[in-house]
Formats: C-alpha cells, sequence, structure tokens
C-alpha cells in the first residue's frame, strides 16, 4: 500500500495540531494497525515534509501575529 500525500496529512491531522503524549500516541496506534510498508511511507513522508519546510525561503518568512520584544515582526 503506498502512503499518499492525503494519506500522510489524515494521519497528521490525528495530532489535533499539538504533538502531545496523548495524541503521538494516537498517531502511533492508528500507524500500528497498518502494514509495515505504510508505516515505511509514513516515515518516507514525514522525512520528506521535514526536508521542505527546512528551506531558507520559509526561514525567513514573517511568522503571523508574532513580534519581537522590541515590536518589530518576528523573523
Amino acid at each position: 500500500m503506498r502512503m499518499t500525500w492525503a494519506d500522510f496529512l489524515a494521519l497528521i491531522a490525528t495530532l489535533n495540531g499539538e504533538a502531545t503524549h496523548a495524541n503521538c500516541r494516537r498517531l502511533a496506534q492508528e500507524l500500528s494497525r497498518r502494514p509495515v510498508s505504510y508505516i515505511i511511507g509514513f516515515a518516507e513522508r514525514h522525512a520528506e515534509a521535514l526536508y521542505r519546510l527546512n528551506q531558507e525561503k520559509f526561514g525567513t518568512l514573517p511568522v503571523i501575529d508574532l513580534t519581537a520584544r522590541d515590536g518589530r515582526p518576528f523573523p
């Protein structure tokens, strides 16, 4: 079974926006019900997502509604 981006994002949604212990446990339980190839696919999509996010263009974007202590937009 091939992991699609839609599958990956659906699994990430089980975290409800927070990587708390309970949410990560729920994600791990969901993954444990899948074939090994699916789990590997999840890991590969996760690595690719982190790689894509680790680009300079994303690191230099201002964060919405967040300012530095002196009032300037947070870089």
